[in-house]
């Protein structure tokens, strides 16, 4: 007996409330309900299943193992099919970064720098890429597995090449319907986890440029609670970091939210000309040094430093994400007066609020997204592990389960980092035991192989031609037992043979692995001269 609309509806619920209700979810918080859900999923919902899905709890319950054991798992950004499977033998993710995606794999196929002005399915279909040569190496290696005895197995461990994807997803390329679909395109393309940063769609830029502009924090949370629930329309428990470039960010679009007001800057005396008026009329602003544009955080700390008296009643109450009218009252009662601050005039011609963000800002704003992501992450400037330790209790005051993030920037100078090489050996470990459970260098595969080919390039292009290759490339292959040695197997040859035998009740003539493949010669004696 088929069942009734509303019948299937009520089982579309209680299936959504399952769900949510995981003990995966027990860290997020949302501002809606199954039935909320299930009335956004379709029909076929209960039907869909993603792979993603199951690559999603592998990652999440990764990083909580890591977290419980304060260790980190580490990674670097994959640029090709070949180094994803590659990877697979020594990192437990793969990342997918949106700075290599601009450079070297726009849906346009024009490179350019990282300010997400590519198309917004580029990374999706990237992950694509790489999740599909992830399948299709799991599948060659079980058929190159059940060829052999069960003591070879035993003897030689399977490469789990099925390692989490996260990817980035930038600002979101839009609004909270553009964050909506991105985040669809994910699961479907086979991302585990993605990340999302509080810049400004439009005029976001690579975390380690100039000239960032941030959303109010609350824009950001909404985002955030945009990607989980189209997850939770999927079905999928999509690991969701949220980042933030508070750091080093100059500009915020909006001061709708009270919990960036400290950070603001103003004109701490009257001026005569706004930041606006004078950029339309190609003139500069003259502050004096009394006058001189300071957040409001800021101001309030010289004020108390110059009359000897403590700051900590001031500290108490400037993070607790009251607006500025509640700290302006704040300050003259520590202070004695009322002090002059005007946020308005610093404006940038665009209209954006100046910023001095800093690290109590990339705090403030981790807890501020925290109940809605399962990772957070601050974008630094320099790899400074007393800050990564700030940063961290700060955070963990109020939400000590939270898994944190780092990036092990190549943008970062290592050698001017004032660390020993000691230092920078166990820098990942160290940050590990502050709770920064997952890592990554994302540009390593944009980097490693722009070193590799341009030293190959360099040695073949001169005399030593083809000696360069044998050198460089096959005989460290053959020595260090990679597998893209014989590269037609490594394709994937011999399972295609194999499904061409199943499909021909083994009455295929034409297999690709047989007589006169070329690789054969790698199964003889090496010989030299």
């Amino acid at each position: 007996m088929m069942m009734s609309e509303d019948a299937k509806f009520d089982k579309l619920i209680a299936d959504k409330a399952e769900f949510m209700k995981q003990n995966r979810f027990v860290h997020i918080s949302r501002n809606y309900n199954p039935r909320d859900v299930a009335t956004l999923a379709g029909s076929m919902d209960t039907a869909t299943v993603y792979p993603s899905a199951s690559q999603a709890t592998k990652l999440y319950n990764l990083l909580r193992n890591h977290k419980a054991k304060k260790t980190a798992t580490h990674t670097f950004g994959a640029l090709d099919p070949i180094q994803v499977i590659q990877m697979a033998k020594s990192l437990e993710t793969i990342y997918v970064s949106g700075w290599q995606c601009s450079s070297t794999a726009s849906t346009t196929h024009e490179p350019g720098p990282d300010v997400a002005d590519y198309p917004y399915d580029t990374v999706p279909t990237k992950v694509k890429q790489l999740f599909k040569a992830q399948q299709m190496h799991d599948r060659r290696q079980q058929e190159e597995r059940s060829r052999q005895t069960a003591e070879w197995r035993a003897k030689n461990p399977a490469v789990d090449y099925m390692r989490p994807i996260i990817a980035d997803a930038d600002a979101g390329h839009g609004g909270l319907s553009a964050c909506m679909k991105l985040t669809r395109l994910f699961i479907e393309n086979g991302a585990a986890g993605i990340h999302i940063e509080d810049q400004k769609a439009g005029t976001k830029k690579c975390g380690h440029m100039g000239g960032k502009v941030l959303v109010a924090a609350q824009e950001h949370a909404q985002r955030l609670r945009a990607c989980r629930l189209q997850a939770d329309i999927m079905n999928t428990p999509l690991v969701i970091i949220a980042r933030t470039d508070a750091e080093s960010a100059t500009f915020l679009d909006s001061n709708i939210d009270p919990v960036d007001h400290p950070f603001i800057v103003g004109a701490t005396q009257p001026v005569s000309m706004t930041f606006s008026q004078a950029s339309i009329e190609g003139k500069a602003v003259q502050w004096n040094e009394q006058a001189k544009p300071l957040n409001f955080c800021t101001l309030v700390r010289n004020k108390l430093r110059e009359q000897n008296k403590s700051l900590d009643q001031w500290e108490r109450v400037v993070f607790t994400g009251v607006g500025i009218a509640e700290l302006r009252k704040e300050a003259s009662r520590l202070v004695g007066e009322e002090l002059y601050f005007d946020w308005e005039v610093a404006r940038a011609p665009e209209g954006y609020y100046q910023l001095k963000g800093g690290n109590e800002m990339g705090i403030v704003r981790a807890q501020a997204f925290a109940p809605f992501a399962d990772a957070v992450w601050m974008e630094t400037g320099k790899p400074i592990l007393e800050q990564a330790k700030f940063f961290a209790a700060g955070v963990r005051k109020a939400y000590p389960n939270l898994i944190l993030a780092y990036n092990l920037s190549p943008s970062f100078n290592w050698d001017a980092a004032g660390m020993s090489d000691q230092q920078i050996k166990t820098f990942i470990s160290d940050l590990g035991k502050e709770g920064f459970t997952w890592q990554f260098i994302t540009l390593a595969g944009f980097h490693s192989n722009a070193l590799v080919i341009s030293e190959f390039a360099e040695a073949y292009g001169s005399e030593r031609g083809m000696e360069a290759y044998v050198n460089m490339i096959q005989r460290k292959e053959r020595a260090a037992k990679v597998e893209a040695l014989t590269h037609q197997k490594w394709s994937g040859a011999e399972l295609l043979d194999r499904m061409l035998g199943v499909a021909t009740a083994g009455q295929s003539s034409t297999s690709a692995m047989g007589a006169g493949v070329t690789e054969q010669q790698f199964e003889q004696p090496v010989s030299r001269m």
